[in-house]
């Protein structure tokens, strides 16, 4: 049964990634684009087209690669995000989105449990210190 992700893309990660493709690295904008950031902690190699995220990376020679297919609200976006490559102070006015992706048994079961407790861990520790802050300001 596949596990169901919510994926949030915040002005943040469109700020952060807005330069993606212009800097003589075309080639890489898969792996570096706002969708592809937004999932990097959990897959770290992912790579992003514009219609699936293939969660382990592309390997041209193999013939079929795991891919997780993306709801239309992200093919829009990363049309409009790829649309402004040449003006990247555009992509700033993207708004922020949220987007669910189901995950199949087939891409959970190559996920390392460990690396996901630590991530799970490291995560609940930044939104403590987050809160933390918070409070004392």
């Amino acid at each position: 049964m596949p596990a169901q992700f919510k994926i949030t893309i915040t002005k943040e990660i469109i700020k952060h990634c807005k330069s993606c493709g212009n800097e003589n690295d075309e080639h890489k904008i898969g792996n570096n684009c706002a969708i592809a950031f937004a999932l990097n902690d959990f897959f770290p190699e992912v790579y992003v087209s514009g219609y699936c995220i293939y969660p382990f990376g592309v390997d041209f020679e193999k013939e079929k690669d795991l891919k997780i297919p993306m709801p239309l609200i992200a093919q829009q976006f990363i049309k409009l995000f790829d649309g402004f490559r040449l003006t990247p102070k555009l992509r700033l006015l993207l708004p922020e989105f949220e987007f669910t992706i189901d995950i199949p048994d087939e891409v959970i079961e190559q996920i390392n449990i460990d690396d996901a407790r630590e991530l799970i861990e490291e995560r609940k520790k930044t939104i403590i210190r987050c809160k933390h802050q918070l409070v004392h300001c």
